[in-house]
């Protein structure tokens, strides 16, 4: 028996993807967003955000805004359901790209201290920590790790 073939796509994210986007960020955010913040996003000259499909199946989404030659990642998700299975390494390195097609020099991005999956999944993406914002997290006052990746 073969293993079986994922069909992973990473393309635009479209009006058409808001109800798969703010369910997802109903189960991945403490502080999610609403649709019409999502909306805003997509008019926002500055913002950049994916959809990843896997067979054909919405996995994630993630984003980030290119100001003056740096990418900051504002959101990276995966469906809870979808997990495990290296997804979000897969979106950070598409997100990646993406920031250095549209002329990054770099990306970086906040992530909470007790999320060490998130960071974990980070480091394997080649992006390094260099400090931490004390409070940074209005809901439960919780430290960000700040992490930057170069090209």
């Amino acid at each position: 028996m073969g293993e079986e073939t994922t069909k992973i796509i990473f393309r635009n994210m479209t009006s058409d993807d808001l109800d798969f986007v703010c369910n997802l960020e109903a189960e991945s955010f403490h502080d999610a967003w609403n649709t019409c913040m999502l909306e805003k996003e997509l008019n926002n000259d500055l913002a950049t955000y994916i959809i990843m499909e896997a067979n054909g199946k919405k996995v994630g989404y993630a984003g980030f805004w290119n100001v003056i030659g740096e990418a900051q990642v504002t959101r990276v998700a995966v469906s809870k359901a979808e997990r495990g299975r290296g997804y979000g390494m897969l979106l950070t390195q598409a997100l990646a790209e993406a920031a250095w097609q549209l002329g990054a020099e770099a990306v970086t991005l906040e992530v909470r201290e007790s999320n060490l999956i998130a960071q974990k999944t980070y480091k394997k993406c080649g992006f390094k920590s260099v400090g931490i914002r004390p409070g940074y997290y209005g809901d439960t006052h919780e430290g960000a790790v700040i992490m930057w990746l170069y090209e």
